[in-house]
């Protein structure tokens, strides 16, 4: 019987004890989580057997419910079970949806049926039946404050470790894609061999990145108000081949995670619980409060101007992309000279 809405991790646990329903439903917009989570249940019901005759998958919005319906209902060919993935299951409606509810009332305990929608509404037909007699788990996209952790726990499951530079580098440079980032903690893991840690230096390597001159560093040198330094990293991140969009994007998030801050502490939320509510690495949250102190809430909403101008006129001119990001950080950082080697 369903358990109520958990997560693809529950669903893990739960399929580590041996435990395969014959209906289930996956939905979410983290496909990579619920792409796993199938595989999960197909590994569970198969094991290292032949799944060639027993395995069908496909999409509500191209077959016929009754069609799916029957596949979902015909025996297993020499196994105990079948297991049948059905997309798109969202786009089933009207009478269609009464036909797939009506399995669901009784499903075939000879196949796992397996029901992946995105944005399916639950308390409408046939989701209320298959949270009755199923089991529904969501695939959610983690926050940015919870990839970190997200990758440390993959890399471990390997048997390795990865520092806390490196999981920064890899989600600031890789994005929230869950499926890109473990594309690349795979990749890591065959360069560095034998080695059992992932360094940032790991990830330049991977990705194609300089420490030195990366988005983090940009930051920090923001953070600490260094004029020179911040036109200096952005010199050579445009000269590697980052776009100026990106470096806005992730100048955004920072100015955006400063304002958090900011707001917790008007609150008065303790000093414990504002890296958490302002969505912050707590590993980092010391860089943030210490590159707080230095900002004005003026300066911070005005920073938000800025940004949006620099991103406006690097698409809508033809000035030098470097010329427009000293522009900014002359304006966010505060004046100055600074002078660089082409």
């Amino acid at each position: 019987m369903a358990k109520g809405t958990a997560t693809i991790d529950d669903l893990l646990n739960s399929l580590s004890r041996e435990e395969v329903a014959p209906l289930y439903l996956l939905y979410g917009e983290e496909d990579f989580l619920t792409d796993e989570g199938i595989a999960a249940i197909t590994d569970a019901v198969f094991g290292s057997g032949d799944r060639e005759f027993n395995f069908d998958a496909v999409s509500a919005a191209e077959r016929d419910v009754r069609e799916i319906v029957a596949i979902a209902t015909s025996f297993p060919m020499m196994a105990d079970r079948r297991v049948v993935v059905v997309r798109d299951v969202d786009k089933v409606i009207g009478k269609d949806a009464d036909v797939l509810t009506s399995y669901c009332e009784n499903p075939s305990r000879s196949t796992c049926l397996i029901l992946v929608a995105v944005r399916p509404d639950l308390r409408k037909k046939p989701y209320v039946t298959i949270k009755r007699n199923g089991l529904v788990f969501e695939s959610k996209p983690l926050y940015d404050n919870q990839l970190p952790g997200w990758i440390t726990s993959r890399v471990e499951k390997q048997g390795r470790q990865i520092t806390q530079e490196a999981c920064k580098l890899l989600t600031a440079y890789v994005g929230a894609s869950l499926r890109e980032v473990q594309n690349e903690i795979e990749k890591l893991s065959i360069y560095i061999g034998e080695r059992k840690e992932i360094s940032a230096d790991d990830v330049a390597a991977v990705v194609g990145l300089s420490k030195e001159y990366s988005v983090f560093e940009l930051q920090k040198a923001i953070g600490v108000r260094d004029l020179r330094r911040s036109v200096e990293i952005v010199h050579h991140m445009l000269e590697g081949g980052e776009s100026v969009p990106f470096i806005l994007i992730m100048l955004t998030s920072y100015f955006t995670a400063l304002w958090k801050l900011y707001d917790m502490r008007r609150k008065g939320v303790p000093p414990r619980n504002q890296a958490a509510e302002a969505r912050i690495n707590p590993y980092f949250f010391q860089e943030y409060a210490e590159a707080l102190n230095r900002f004005s809430l003026t300066e911070l909403e005005r920073a938000f101007v800025l940004l949006a101008a620099a991103d406006e006129q690097s698409k809508t001119s033809s000035v030098d992309p470097l010329q427009i990001m000293s522009g900014l950080l002359v304006q966010l950082v505060g004046q100055g000279e600074f002078s660089f080697s082409a």
